[in-house]
């Protein structure tokens, strides 16, 4: 499935507004239309935008019964009672109980931690580890990063003399578990923004609200904040603003960034590709409990010994994260589906999740993944931002032993029997939801950029946008010239490296990853171009990376929509789009269809995208498809294996798209 590129709404923006505020601040023109177009005029409302490490955090006490949670604690501090902090095996269950135990430690508590094991126990609170906890001596449950589901396991923890207080953010059931407080960010009875928290940022929160100084746990919550891919609101900009200057100082990240080779800190990237996958790795490949140690130890020796682990888990994590690529990607047959929902033997639980996500890359889909466990098949799914997988799983609960988790990313367990009804029903469900085929993606573009505006001094000013994630990606922005010097790069060919020019000036550009896309880039004259900037460096001098995710013949937005409507209604046997729609199609004669025929035949016996195809060589293959001699799978036209000759002047396009006769 294509991503469909949408400039941001109100892009005309007043050029006396923007003279203003370029006077007023210095900033490029890009930059200034930029910030009017987010509503930032005002000077304490840019200033707040640019340098949210400057605000306040918010309010402990705004979560629902966090004076309650604070009660019930400091009355176990007091009495001497046993807390047991239970967390989770993810980087932000990992880093919520480093926190809450580093802090409850602090104030002189009674404290131990424990995390499930992914392959033995799974996400969440169980009865055994109720049990175990029991045995401990444990009086007072403090969850992180869980609890909002276990309805059952704190009931059954309360017949056993124990009291539950909950941190959570996950999205909550219909109604709350009995426990003595529950502080989740999803509650619908307090502030919404809270909603976009971490469970370790709730953590911190709550530890505030204890009164322990948490100054050196942001670089601890910006970890996780980034990890849990949670939206990059007001809060969790600031957070990671002020955590990501002093991961070097946090001695166990500090000796993990050792061990990965990593000697330069250069943004939010290393907490989301360096530091995130190797915490995460010690639960995925092992105990979880190494990655909570790490981050509270104060031995050297012990926090070199335990990074030294996490690296060579990471290694291994890699490795299994193949295998289990290449077995899923061999039982998928449906060339567009609206579901994937496969099943290993032996597939890593810990992993799963990991190509569940690379799954829905390539295929632009929700994507659930089983493996066996102890006789049941436990998964993980990710999910595109058009289905709500949580919602998806919550209508068939009937078929679920449990679940949980969020819209784009949850997780299950069922029974193995039961595989085979679940897959048709979710198939079934979206099929019936989605009749045409899931929507396509949509990726905002900022702004149209000229060549002349890409400068170092506004790379360096789209710095201050950062850190990029979730609901705040890094901007892209349009662009527009002559494609020349098309050329693959890196090891095997996997890159792509062009020129882009507008007969004035000339940038070099980059795309990542689409060393398969070289044939048909190489054959598109004017392009336009998707781009991310970053500011680097060449020679010691500032210079300015493009890194384009695609670039395509430029095609009006209404013609590519109605060609795309013509495509829907052929493939699924529908009806063509009325004649309002038809007349946006260009004009193209009998000899055109067939030339363009000819000349594409070479690159649809392997397949060629359609936004590398002009208006006209799209329109041409219309009739063709309608007959049968082409078909469009995933964005491409394919050439059919022809075994009769089929009359073009059979399609119902024919006389529409050589004289307009509707």
């Amino acid at each position: 499935m294509p991503m469909r590129y949408v400039l941001r709404k109100n892009t005309d923006v007043s050029d006396a507004v923007i003279g203003d505020l370029r006077t007023r601040f210095g900033f490029s023109r890009p930059f200034a239309a930029m910030l009017i177009r987010r509503g930032l005029i005002t000077d304490a409302a840019i200033e707040s935008f640019l340098h949210p490490e400057k605000n306040e955090l918010p309010d402990p006490f705004s979560f629902a019964d966090m004076d309650r949670a604070v009660s019930r604690v400091k009355r176990a501090i007091g009495a001497g009672e046993r807390i047991c902090v239970y967390g989770d095996y993810d980087t932000d269950g990992v880093c919520a109980t480093a926190i809450l135990t580093d802090a409850l430690h602090t104030l002189g508590a009674n404290v131990m931690f424990l995390l499930p094991s992914r392959f033995g126990e799974g996400y969440g609170l169980n009865c055994g580890a109720v049990d175990a906890m029991r045995a401990d001596g444990v009086r007072l449950i403090l969850t992180v990063d869980n609890g909002i589901s276990a309805h059952a396991e704190i009931a059954y923890a309360k017949t056993l003399g124990m009291d539950t207080v909950v941190t959570d953010h996950h999205r909550c059931h219909e109604t709350l578990p009995d426990a003595e407080a529950v502080v989740c960010a999803s509650r619908t009875d307090q502030d919404p923004a809270l909603g976009a928290l971490c469970g370790a940022v709730v953590a911190m929160l709550a530890a505030d609200a204890l009164g322990v100084r948490i100054g050196k746990y942001l670089p601890i919550a910006a970890l996780a904040t980034m990890a849990d891919v949670v939206p990059l609101n007001e809060t969790n900009r600031a957070i990671v603003r002020k955590g990501l200057p002093l991961i070097g100082m946090q001695p166990g990240l500090s000796a993990l960034l050792d061990a990965a080779g990593v000697a330069e800190i250069t943004g939010e990237s290393v907490l989301s590709f360096i530091l995130a996958p190797r915490i995460n790795a010690a639960g995925r490949m092992g105990d979880a409990t190494r990655a909570v140690w790490l981050l509270m130890t104060d031995d050297p020796e012990e926090r070199k010994t335990l990074a030294a682990e996490l690296e060579s888990d990471n290694v291994r994590r890699r490795a299994e994260e193949q295998r289990i690529f290449r077995e899923a990607e061999a039982q998928i047959t449906e060339p567009e589906p609206r579901i994937l929902v496969l099943r290993g033997t032996d597939w890593n639980t810990g992993v799963i999740g990991i190509v569940a996500s690379r799954i829905l890359e390539r295929h632009h889909c929700p994507v659930l993944l089983f493996s066996e466990v102890n006789g049941l098949l436990v998964g993980s799914g990710r999910s595109v931002p058009a289905v709500d997988l949580f919602q998806l799983l919550t209508r068939h609960r009937e078929l679920l032993l449990r679940f949980g988790g969020h819209r784009l990313a949850a997780g299950a367990t069922i029974e193995i029997s039961t595989f085979e009804t679940l897959r048709k029903a979710l198939m079934d469900d979206l099929s019936e939801r989605f009749p045409d085929g899931l929507p396509e993606e949509e990726r905002l573009v900022e702004d149209r950029l000229a060549l002349s505006e890409i400068t170092p001094a506004f790379a360096q000013e789209l710095t201050y946008l950062a850190p990029f994630g979730e609901e705040n990606r890094a901007p892209l922005f349009l662009i527009e010239g002559t494609l020349s010097d098309v050329r693959t790069m890196g090891r095997d060919g996997a890159h792509i490296g062009a020129k882009l020019s507008d007969g004035n000036t000339t940038v070099r550009i980059v795309s990542f990853g689409n060393g398969d896309r070289y044939a048909d880039w190489s054959t598109i004259k004017k392009a336009r171009a998707y781009a991310a900037l970053e500011l680097g460096s060449y020679q010691g001098r500032p210079e300015v990376s493009v890194r384009t995710e695609t670039v395509e013949c430029p095609v009006d937005e209404t013609v590519r929509d109605a060609i795309a409507e013509c495509i829907r209604a052929i493939r699924s046997g529908k009806p063509l789009p009325d004649a309002e729609t038809l007349k946006l199609l260009p004009r193209v004669s009998d000899a055109e269809i067939r030339a363009t025929y000819r000349a594409l035949l070479p690159r649809l016996k392997r397949g060629t995208p359609r936004d590398c195809l002009t208006e006209t060589e799209q329109t041409a293959l219309l009739p063709l498809l309608e007959i049968g001699v082409v078909r469009y799978e995933n964005g491409r036209f394919f050439a059919e294996p022809v075994q009769e000759k089929k009359q073009i002047q059979n399609a119902l396009l024919y006389p529409v798209i050589i004289s307009g006769k509707i």
